[in-house]
């Protein structure tokens, strides 16, 4: 990858980029380098496997939400 490449913007929820920001130190590069190598991973068919990164953030977004429905329960 070079500067040429085109860049674009994206928004991340705070806790997705801290879990690839763990990630990519774990894999040693840069964050650029792990949300490209996962997006390349993701559309080219390879992304069979789910990473124990991925697995942690969908039990923190399971946990979170049996919160929310937890504190809905209890106001009503």
């Amino acid at each position: 990858m070079t500067r040429e490449d085109p860049q674009m913007k994206l928004r991340l929820p705070p806790e997705l980029k801290e879990v690839l920001a763990e990630a990519a130190i774990a894999n040693n590069r840069s964050l650029n380098a792990e949300v490209v190598s996962r997006l390349q991973e993701s559309v080219s068919g390879r992304a069979s496997a789910i990473d124990e990164c991925t697995i942690d953030l969908f039990a923190e977004k399971v946990g979170q939400v049996l919160d929310e429905r937890d504190k809905r329960r209890k106001k009503v």
